[in-house]
């Protein structure tokens, strides 16, 4: 008798196992609604990084600087920022291991990073 519950006992626990696999893998998640695109420009910055701190010298003495807004974000000790900066880097179709800042994205979805290439892109806004 006991030979023929331990198998019946064995076959019944995997038949329960793969049962809930079965169920809770069929469950569908709520899909997250992507980040619409901003209306400002989105500048994603680092506290101490000097790249960044370039980027801030020249948009504190650019004269355009009233003439646009610019949504500042601090990335390195803010979880949501750096969120929204991996979403926005997915968006352009950037990998996400070469991320770092500055980062800026544009309100028409463009990507920008690096210093130079946000300071040269600033500059060649026409008002």
């Amino acid at each position: 008798m006991k030979k023929f519950f331990l198998p019946l006992i064995g076959i019944a626990t995997l038949i329960i196992i793969f049962g809930g696999i079965f169920l809770f893998s069929n469950q569908k998640s709520t899909p997250v609604a992507p980040t619409p695109l901003p209306t400002t420009y989105e500048y994603f910055w680092g506290n101490g990084c000097p790249h960044c701190a370039i980027v801030e010298e020249f948009l504190s003495s650019w004269e355009g600087r009233d003439k646009v807004q610019i949504d500042k974000k601090e990335v390195w000790s803010n979880r949501q920022n750096a969120a929204l900066m991996r979403e926005r880097a997915t968006y352009c179709g950037l990998p996400l291991k070469n991320l770092g800042v500055p980062f800026l994205f544009t309100p028409e979805g463009k990507c920008i990073g690096g210093d130079e290439p946000i300071i040269e892109f600033f500059k060649e806004l026409k008002f």
